[in-house]
């Protein structure tokens, strides 16, 4: 599966869990957002993978890593600073995004 596809599929989930309302809505409502800023976060993570891609020959393995390890480390920043379960479950759902995507590349 390439990039864009997983990209489209990502997509999709996030239209399912969010029941088509905008992230936005969603975050202001005040309600439980976790799942959908799971989905997000998969989502902004394949984008930003996605972009470093169309900038550089580097194969994806290489070029993915780094921005895991950036993911993750916001993401244990995120968890020391007892961060809203919004924002870990967003970089929760990058990092375990670009971990499956670079396991199968």
């Amino acid at each position: 599966m390439d990039l864009d596809e997983r990209i489209a599929g990502v997509m999709v989930e996030l239209a399912e869990v969010s029941d088509g309302a905008s992230l936005c809505t969603i975050s202001k409502s005040g309600g439980e957002v976790d799942g959908t800023k799971y989905q997000e976060g998969r989502m902004a993570a394949l984008v930003e993978l996605r972009r470093a891609a169309m900038e550089s020959d580097v194969p994806l393995p290489q070029l993915g890593r780094p921005i895991i390890e950036s993911w993750q480390a916001d993401l244990e920043r995120q968890q020391e600073r007892g961060s809203a379960k919004g924002w870990i479950a967003y970089r929760a759902g990058g990092v375990d995004e670009l971990e499956t995507l670079l396991e199968e590349s």
